[in-house]
C-alpha cells in the first residue's frame, strides 16, 4: 500500500455555521477559552441580481505541502509527516513563536496554559486509530469530508476526481494547502491567505539554526536552554534509528 495523503474537503453550500465542528474541537481538545483549533468565516458577496449573500467557510490549518511554519521552527517541534500532517513535538516546542507569523492562514496560537504552540492536527490520535477527526464525525449536514487522496476507493479521492475544487491560495501565496473547498465557495481579502512580515526574521534564524544546528551547540544553549538540546537530541537520535531501520 503506497504512502497516504490526508485531506479535508469542504462543500460551502452545505454549511449552515451551526458551529458544530468547532465546539466539537474544544471538547476534543480542551481549548482555552479565547484561542480555537478551527472557526467559521462568513464571507459577504452578491449574487448575480445585486442582491447580498453569505457564503460559509470552514477553516483550520491546511497542512500544506510546503509549510513554511516547518521551516521557520528553530527547534525541528513543527514537522510534516508523510501522510501530509503537519504537527507539533510539543517535548521540542520552546513557545517562541516563530511559527506563528509564518503561517499566511494564522492557524496557530500559543497556548496560555502551557505555553506550547497549538494548531489543528486533523485530529491525528483520532486517524491513527481509523477514526474521523472530530469537526467531521459531528457535521450533520455533511459539510465536511476527511480522507486519503490517494486511496481511489476513498469518498474525498472519487470527490475530487469529478473535480469542481478549490484551494485558498493566491498568485503571492500557493504552498500546496491540502484543504479543498467546493466551487461554490466565495473567498474574498478576509480569508484569503497573507504574507506576514515575520516571516523574514524567522527564515534568517531557520537558515542559522534549522537543520544541522549551524550555530553550534553553544548557540543552541543560549538560545533554547540545556533541557531543549536534550529534548532535541533524544528526537534526532529516534529519527535516526528510525532512518537506520528503514
Amino acid at each position: 500500500m503506497g504512502t497516504k495523503k490526508y485531506v479535508m474537503l469542504v462543500d460551502s453550500l452545505r454549511c449552515v455555521n451551526c458551529m458544530a465542528c468547532v465546539v466539537a474541537c474544544r471538547s476534543e481538545w480542551n481549548t482555552p477559552v479565547g484561542h480555537s483549533r478551527n472557526w467559521v468565516s462568513e464571507v459577504e458577496y452578491a449574487d448575480p441580481n445585486g442582491l447580498p449573500q453569505l457564503s460559509f467557510l470552514s477553516g483550520r490549518c491546511q497542512h500544506c505541502d510546503d509549510p513554511p511554519c516547518v521551516h521557520a521552527c528553530p527547534t525541528g517541534a513543527s514537522y510534516k509527516r508523510d501522510d501530509g500532517l503537519v504537527l507539533v513535538d510539543r517535548e521540542l516546542c520552546t513557545g517562541c513563536e516563530f511559527c506563528i507569523p509564518a503561517c499566511p492562514y494564522d492557524a496557530r496560537f500559543r497556548d496560555p496554559t502551557d505555553g506550547m504552540i497549538s494548531k489543528c492536527t486533523f485530529c491525528q490520535p483520532r486517524i491513527d486509530v481509523g477514526e474521523e477527526p472530530a469537526c467531521v464525525t459531528v457535521c450533520f449536514t455533511r459539510a465536511l469530508s476527511f480522507g486519503d487522496a490517494n486511496d481511489a476507493n476513498s469518498g474525498v479521492s472519487q470527490q475530487l476526481a469529478q473535480g469542481g475544487w478549490k484551494r485558498l491560495t493566491t498568485d503571492e501565496v500557493n504552498i500546496g494547502p491540502n484543504m479543498f473547498y467546493s466551487a461554490n465557495t466565495q473567498f474574498n481579502a478576509s480569508v484569503l491567505p497573507k504574507l506576514n512580515p515575520g516571516v523574514m526574521a524567522a527564515k534568517v534564524l531557520e537558515d542559522g539554526v534549522n537543520p544541522g544546528m549551524k550555530i553550534g551547540l553553544g548557540g543552541m544553549v543560549g538560545l533554547f536552554g540545556v533541557a531543549g538540546i536534550m529534548k532535541l537530541a533524544t528526537r534526532r537520535e529516534e529519527v535516526a534509528k528510525n532512518e537506520h531501520h528503514d
